[in-house]
């Protein structure tokens, strides 16, 4: 979330770079974009749920992002992280 823009949309862009090495189509950033706003939905609404989701893992959490964002964008993460074209190199 700090290196990769102030925009949801420069954001995604920054994943797919980092992830996938090319940048979203069209399509795809649509669906992440969709999928970000959901949870942040979720998230903003249940920041306990929010705050449960992110104390899984070995590092702790920067305290200085807000909780429901982190956990919105390290959800998104986690998906792009498990799609096909990340794991499967071909």
């Amino acid at each position: 979330m700090r290196e990769g823009g102030s925009t949801p949309d420069a954001r995604i862009d920054y994943l797919y770079q980092l992830v996938l090495a090319r940048p979203p189509r069209d399509d795809e950033k649509q669906v992440v974009l969709e999928t970000l706003g959901h949870f942040e939905k979720r998230y903003q609404t249940d920041r306990q749920a929010a705050a449960e989701f992110l104390a899984n893992g070995d590092a702790p959490r920067d305290t200085t992002l807000d909780v429901a964002d982190l956990a919105a964008y390290s959800s998104v993460a986690s998906l792009i992280l498990n799609l096909d074209e990340t794991i499967t190199k071909e």
